[in-house]
């Protein structure tokens, strides 16, 4: 465990302070939350919301997943105290999703600071694509995983604490959505923030009118969108796609208009009526979801959200493309805020990145002219020396060849440059055969970059996107919690103060 934490930050986008909405939140949602004081403030006089939300990911997903739910706490929390009104961070676990690859693997540091990968096996090809609130967890093949990392991690409570917590969700009968949405809310209930399921019956039902108004006017947003700038997100438009899943034969399948007016799923081929899919929807409602396009506007209608704290993709699909969706189905828009970003360092961390001199977001950056400097600090000085004589000495040595053949045969200096030339290449691959060899040492500063580099930027990609909740929960128990809570504190105070300024 380790006593203190620090948090590399990246910067901070300005935004405009979120729009005031009085709203109250219809009390029969109150179900659709997970029990405890969070939800309790929900429900008071002129409460109003604060968003995120991440899909179900094993054993509590990417670090980023409770990264977005604190930052919308302190976000929720320095509005609270500026508008003197109950402002609740609330974290939606989207367990209507059925992309089985996200929700399936984790990752996490072995004890020499490798980086290690758990992943559950992939669906039989053409099994339905159920979403994961009816996916049952594989209990067999996890407990595979579960005990690969606990193998990894150092003895100690932090240890325990991370297998317990997994052993008390994880488990059958849970579903892969309800185990991570146990698990998410144990960790979050605590510091006040509201944990919704929107999978539950009563929110189902809740959705049905804008869901219903969605497939009314499919065909509207759908040329709207078709008539948007490509965004860069892959979610396409113009093709009769609607904004509404129904769970089909083939699990949760998209609803495609044709030009006959009727809909039909995209991959099973089921196909309704207009009236008779309507219909589905009332009798039914638990078969119907919203795609990522739509389900940021049906969240506005039901709660009385002032801002959603969204990721980076989040962010561009809000901002370029569901914008457009907002009135067309009569919904106030609410503010779209880049989340906070961070890269935990800990006293591990902060040791080697003295011992090699230098700061963490330097190798984070990493790049190749880094990665020779520090290669060449290990390099005997004299093999640098050799190698600079011997390039210097082909080169003179060239040059006065080059003076000498042409005074024979003017077109020899193209000839003797050519050789020259594979001369100086075998001498910078003996540079290269050196540096290759040492990196195989493990007593050099190259293998204190390497240790660094996997553990603030493993699979190189930003730690906080590769790493696991239990993982983090192992290595640092709360200490990784209270160090983003206090970096997220300083964020909000940062967005909302660049706000007020007008930037």
């Amino acid at each position: 465990m380790t006593s203190s934490l620090r948090i590399e930050r990246a910067p901070v986008l300005q935004v405009p302070e979120p729009p005031i909405r009085f709203a109250g939140l219809a009390t029969e949602l109150r179900a659709a939350f997970a029990p405890g004081a969070a939800r309790d403030r929900l429900f008071r006089p002129e409460a109003v919301v604060v968003t995120t939300g991440q899909q179900p990911g094993l054993f509590g997903g990417p670090l980023y997943t409770v990264h977005k739910a604190l930052a919308a706490r302190a976000l929720a929390r320095e509005l609270e105290a500026r508008w003197h009104r109950p402002v609740v961070p609330v974290f939606w676990v989207a367990g209507d999703d059925h992309d089985w690859a996200e929700a399936s693997s984790a990752t996490w540091w072995t004890a020499r600071d490798e980086v290690r990968h758990g992943q559950l096996e992939a669906r039989p090809d053409g099994a339905p694509q159920l979403p994961m609130s009816r996916t049952p967890v594989p209990e067999a093949a996890l407990v595979r995983i579960r005990d690969a990392l606990a193998g990894d991690l150092a003895a100690g409570p932090g240890r325990e604490r991370a297998l317990d917590w997994i052993d008390r969700h994880w488990r059958a009968p849970a579903t892969m959505a309800s185990a991570f949405l146990g698990g998410i809310q144990e960790l979050l209930d605590p510091l006040g923030i509201a944990v919704l399921d929107p999978t539950h019956a009563v929110f189902k039902r809740a959705q049905q009118s804008p869901l219903r108004l969605a497939l009314e006017r499919s065909d509207e947003i759908d040329r709207a969108l078709a008539s948007l700038p490509d965004a860069g997100t892959g979610i396409t438009a113009g093709d009769g796609a609607t904004l509404v899943f129904l769970e089909s034969a083939d699990g949760r399948d998209r609803l495609v208009r044709d030009a006959s007016g009727r809909f039909a799923t995209r991959r099973s081929g089921e196909s309704f009526a207009r009236a008779d899919l309507l219909a589905l929807l009332d009798t039914a409602p638990e078969r119907f979801s919203a795609n990522v396009l739509l389900r940021p506007v049906v969240e506005a209608a039901l709660l009385p959200t002032v801002a959603y704290v969204a990721g980076p993709g989040e962010a561009r699909y809000l901002t370029h493309q569901a914008h457009a969706v907002y009135p067309l189905l009569e919904v106030t828009p609410q503010r779209v805020i880049p989340r906070w970003q961070g890269t935990i360092v800990d006293a591990t961390t902060d040791r080697l990145l003295r011992r090699l001199g230098c700061p963490a977001d330097q190798i984070i950056g990493g790049g190749r002219e880094l990665e020779r400097e520090l290669l060449m600090r290990d390099m005997p000085l004299e093999a640098v020396s050799a190698l600079a004589t011997l390039e210097r000495t082909i080169e003179e040595t060239g040059r006065t060849l080059v003076r000498a053949g042409t005074s024979i045969d003017a077109v020899l200096d193209r000839a003797i440059q050519g050789r020259t030339g594979r001369m100086l290449g075998i001498t910078r691959d003996l540079g290269d055969l050196l540096r290759r060899h040492l990196k195989r040492r493990e007593d050099i500063a190259w293998s204190q970059y390497q240790r660094l580099r996997h553990r603030l930027v493993p699979d190189d990609a930003p730690q906080e996107r590769v790493i696991t909740v239990a993982a983090a929960l192992g290595v640092w128990g709360q200490d990784w919690m209270e160090a983003v809570a206090r970096a997220t504190e300083q964020w909000a105070r940062v967005v909302l103060e660049a706000s007020s300024h007008g930037a």
